[in-house]
């Protein structure tokens, strides 16, 4: 295939931001071959040139948001809800993933372990469930309030017809 030089300088500028797979591999902090494994899964969507690959740092963004953005969410909501009662370590925690950084990451930051990184996003987690359900009720409650007593006055008034 050949290139006319105005396709080859579009090209090129396309190319000129692109990560290798090692440079990819630790902007996403992962390593090399689960990295791999991923795009030739398809997870990570790459662009292969000769025998290289080549990686678009906003794909990886994206990659890495569909990733972990569930978490940064829920990060959010916790550090914005006094309700929620985070102790001082889920506070961090919770800091760093709005700051869009891997469970990984933030355990070598606060060296722990990773399992007690997970187990503390999994207590936010249940917090964090725990308030959006009493939120939930507590925004239906007036109907779930009115229900019993409505319901009591027609077994009430059944039970006098039946009586009659």
């Amino acid at each position: 295939m050949v290139l006319r030089s105005s396709e080859l300088h579009h090209n090129l500028q396309y190319l000129n931001g692109m990560l290798t797979t090692h440079e990819a591999a630790k902007h996403l902090d992962l390593s090399y071959w689960h990295f791999m494994h991923l795009v030739e899964a398809g997870r990570i969507p790459g662009v292969r040139v000769v025998d290289r690959w080549l990686f678009s740092p906003d794909d990886l963004n994206d990659y890495k948001r569909s990733k972990f953005g569930v978490l940064e969410d829920m990060a959010k909501t916790a550090l914005e809800s006094p309700a929620i009662g985070l102790t001082e370590k889920q506070a961090i925690i919770c800091h760093h993933l709005v700051a869009n950084e891997r469970p990984s990451e933030i355990a070598r930051k606060l060296q722990q372990s990773r399992q007690a990184v997970h187990s503390q996003i999994s207590l936010i987690r249940e917090k964090v469930t725990r308030l959006q359900a009493t939120s939930i009720i507590s925004s239906e409650s007036p109907t779930i309030g009115n229900t019993p007593t409505t319901m009591k006055r027609t077994t009430r008034s059944k039970r006098a017809q039946t009586s009659l």
